[in-house]
């Protein structure tokens, strides 16, 4: 059998970045899988040049690249993702009393995956397949949190704020903070920012630390106290961490 030593370090090396869920430099990928640190470099500058990885402008160091998300997207997607995600989301219906939303991002926009609707009469519903631009705040800022401080600036400078609403957060540097609070708490929420009288909190679901879709919960404000949303947000993620574990299985 015909065997092919650089591309078998080249796995190694993209099994190494995607298992690690952080960021890492030439040197540390070379000691770790004992390469020579010219040879970790052309294999990673290989795998940037194909969009699998992605170095930062900022730490220079290594992470998942859109490729890569695309692909296990494409593989976890559709009806895998969506089969496996439904019972725990029609649970969460049930707990939360509001429409849960599974969601993907698609280049420039949000995907509607699936959708599990309230038996209330008001309640808040797109169909499958729905887009939403990507800047659409409560799912923009979920997104994302899962990307570096200059990524998300990069990402801020090419594709604007807009004002979508008198709520809208236009000013980057307050769009930023608002990123810091999803990093920490783990969920985004929206009051009005993208549509009047519409409210929404959102998380990603990862598959062993890979973030490949969110979930989101959206309803009408004059519902959502302040205690509702702290609810709604632990069921969110206990939620997206029962998906995750599953994924992982």
């Amino acid at each position: 059998m015909y065997n092919a030593p650089i591309i078998r370090k080249a796995f190694e090396v993209l099994r190494l970045v995607v298992s690690t869920n952080r960021s890492l430099g030439v040197t540390e990928i070379a000691n770790t899988l004992s390469m020579s640190k010219s040879t970790v470099f052309g294999i990673l500058k290989a795998l940037q040049d194909a969009g699998f990885i992605a170095k930062s402008k900022t730490s220079k160091k290594y992470t998942i690249g859109q490729e890569l998300f695309k692909l296990s997207k494409s593989v976890l997607q559709g009806d895998v993702l969506t089969t496996i995600a439904r019972p725990f989301l029609e649970k969460l219906v049930e707990l939360v009393d509001e429409t849960v939303f599974l969601c993907a991002r698609d280049e420039n926009v949000v995907r509607v995956l699936d959708t599990i609707e309230t038996t209330k009469t008001l309640k808040i519903s797109s169909p499958i397949g729905t887009k939403f631009p990507i800047t659409s705040a409560v799912f923009c800022k979920v997104f994302l949190s899962a990307m570096e401080e200059a990524d998300i600036r990069s990402f801020l400078k090419e594709r604007g704020l807009p004002r979508y609403t008198e709520h809208s957060i236009t000013d980057v540097e307050q769009y930023m903070e608002e990123i810091a609070k999803v990093k920490t708490r783990g969920y985004s929420i929206d009051l009005e920012e993208y549509h009047i009288g519409v409210g929404g909190v959102a998380t990603l679901i990862r598959a062993k630390g890979y973030p490949i879709t969110s979930v989101g919960i959206l309803g009408f404000t004059g519902s959502m106290t302040e205690d509702k949303i702290n609810i709604m947000s632990k069921h969110l993620l206990n939620t997206a961490q029962e998906i995750s574990n599953r994924l992982a299985q």
